[in-house]
């Protein structure tokens, strides 16, 4: 049987986020690789969210004044 799961890293031992359904001294093969903390969506969203604080999209065109915007006929 083929598990996947996450665990954290506690002073060097492996602490599983859930129970492993293996019964005690089954012998495993382990493959570590360490877990991304941003998907690649969220890295993307966020560098655009930098590039736009850094560098702000102004739209050029007229700016209403408050009266212009609320109007009332």
């Amino acid at each position: 049987m083929k598990t996947e799961i996450t665990a954290i890293v506690v002073n060097g031992v492996l602490k599983p986020d859930t129970a492993l359904p293996f019964a005690d001294q089954t012998r495993v093969k382990l493959t570590i690789e360490p877990v991304e903390s941003e998907t690649p969506a969220l890295a993307a969203w966020n560098r655009l969210k930098e590039r736009l604080r850094q560098r702000p999209v102004h739209g050029g065109g007229k700016r209403f004044t408050r009266e212009e915007l609320h109007e009332r006929r």
